[in-house]
């Protein structure tokens, strides 16, 4: 719950336009190269993230009755990790854009 409220917390200010001093820059900027090694482990990692999720998998209980547990084990799962690296480059990308050029002067 409070990383949702983070969340918004950092989309309220960059959109509503509040300045930025440079601790929340830098923060931005750190949550920037998190998204960024997410994405880069997503494309390049893929096999080790899926082998990573099929052993937690067979492992835990607990993660096996969840309702989207199975979804480890579908054949396209490698592609939908691929596709969630992209989209975390993307989300990269848009915070060094409000980080570099919209709020950061």
């Amino acid at each position: 719950m409070k990383y949702r409220i983070a969340a918004w917390a950092i989309v309220g200010f960059l959109v509503a336009g509040w300045s930025m001093n440079t601790s929340r820059a830098v923060w931005l900027v750190i949550m920037a190269l998190g998204f960024a090694v997410c994405g880069w482990l997503g494309v390049f990692k893929t096999n080790m993230l899926v082998a990573m999720g099929r052993k937690n998998y067979e492992k835990s209980k607990l993660l096996r009755s969840s309702p989207l547990s199975g979804m480890v084990l579908k054949p396209w799962y490698p592609t939908y990790i691929r596709c969630a690296g992209i989209f975390f480059w993307l989300w990269a990308l848009a915070i060094a854009y409000l980080v570099g050029f919209r709020n950061f002067r």
